[in-house]
């Protein structure tokens, strides 16, 4: 049986959902603003700014908030769960039993998401899980060896969360075939262009922009947070680009490096292939900083649209600053997203997410054998 987060789990009652108060507090504030915006250097140096208003601002529709007793009454169904996974080979079975317990308009919201979007293509459930007060320590691994009943729940809350859009999936190169990931700190990575960085700033990219088989949703789901740490996103339909260079990131001009996140990832022979794709009003995206260039060195027209794109993808940024409970829901396909930097103490206390990735053609998942990990 592939682990869906780690490879043994131990016994715990997990945690009781906090106090109304606290969550109360936790759902009051639907979006974190920088009142001065925020501001910090990509690994290349260059000094980026995302402004007010626009940091951190959601579009009407992108934020649906759940009561205490609807996130109180999920959470116990997911903890029940957890305890039947670990007699079934497929987590994503187990938590489909989770989809009549999420609240109705929940699953609304997601349904609604899947085939019509929002406006940047982001979705926050803020209260869908309640107050995790009995966790254990943040890992200081993504690979780690043991989990707790509480992370368990957690995951399979996640999946259940995701099931809506798509099947979730995973490739085996990536987090040693895991198919909810931890999204954490790592020492002595800080610098690191993935997951595990802090110290500097995550740039933009998509998901596995190096594959056709990349997921079109992802969802990460905040176990513990950073104050001042922003998810920040960028949709392709923001941007606001010459039409010289949105012709030139739709010609294929270009091409995709996996990340480093990658560990043996089999890589065919590449095509260049465009940036951006689809209809004008609705495009979308495949980029990444540190990943995408130009198939032919010596093509200065191509390099410049780049630049020029990261420029456009700066100026059209939102932000969260995902708190415990929190779960955001992204297209793949649409946006990009980074993340702040902040510096990880590793004393246990550190940011936390789980993550999962979905497959939303059910024909591509039954093409590739309804396989979980790809590769």
């Amino acid at each position: 049986m592939n682990p869906m987060i780690s490879t043994n789990v131990t016994d715990g009652d997990g945690p009781r959902p906090g106090g109304r108060a606290e969550f109360r507090n936790r759902c009051e504030t639907a979006v974190s603003v920088r009142r001065n915006g925020s501001a910090f250097a990509g690994h290349d140096g260059r000094r980026r700014n995302f402004s007010a208003p626009d940091m951190g601002r959601a579009a009407h529709g992108e934020v649906v908030t759940s009561t205490w007793d609807q996130a109180a009454r999920t959470w116990s169904a997911a903890l029940r769960a957890a305890d039947r996974h670990r007699r079934s080979a497929d987590p994503a079975v187990v938590a489909a039993s989770l989809l009549t317990s999420l609240p109705p308009h929940v699953v609304v919201a997601l349904h609604r998401f899947r085939i019509q979007g929002s406006p940047n293509n982001a979705l926050l459930l803020r209260g869908i899980c309640p107050v995790l007060t009995d966790l254990p320590a943040t890992p200081a691994t993504v690979t780690p060896r043991t989990t707790t009943r509480t992370v368990e729940a957690a995951a399979l809350l996640l999946l259940a969360l995701t099931l809506p859009l798509g099947e979730p999936f995973t490739f085996r190169s990536l987090h040693e075939g895991r198919l909810v990931q931890h999204v954490v700190p790592v020492p002595g990575r800080e610098g690191t262009q993935t997951g595990v960085g802090s110290t500097a700033a995550l740039d933009w990219h998509v998901e596995d922009g190096f594959t056709d088989d990349r997921c079109d949703h992802f969802g990460l789901l905040c176990l513990r947070g950073h104050p001042g740490v922003f998810t920040v996103l960028s949709p392709a339909r923001r941007l606001d680009l010459d039409p010289a260079d949105l012709a030139t990131l739709r010609a294929p001009r270009y091409l995709v490096a996996p990340d480093d996140a990658h560990v043996g990832a089999r890589i065919g022979e590449q095509t260049p292939a465009p940036v951006l794709t689809g209809p004008p009003e609705d495009p979308e995206i495949c980029f990444g900083e540190g990943d995408v260039r130009p198939a032919d060195p010596a093509d200065r027209r191509a390099a410049a649209a780049l630049r020029a794109l990261t420029t456009a993808l700066d100026h059209g940024a939102i932000g969260h600053e995902l708190r415990p409970g929190d779960v955001l829901i992204a297209d793949n396909r649409r946006i990009v997203h980074g993340r702040t930097t902040f510096r990880p103490r590793y004393d246990g206390a550190d940011r936390w997410l789980l993550r999962a990735m979905t497959c939303a053609s059910i024909r591509a998942h039954r093409r590739r054998g309804a396989r979980r990990a790809l590769g």
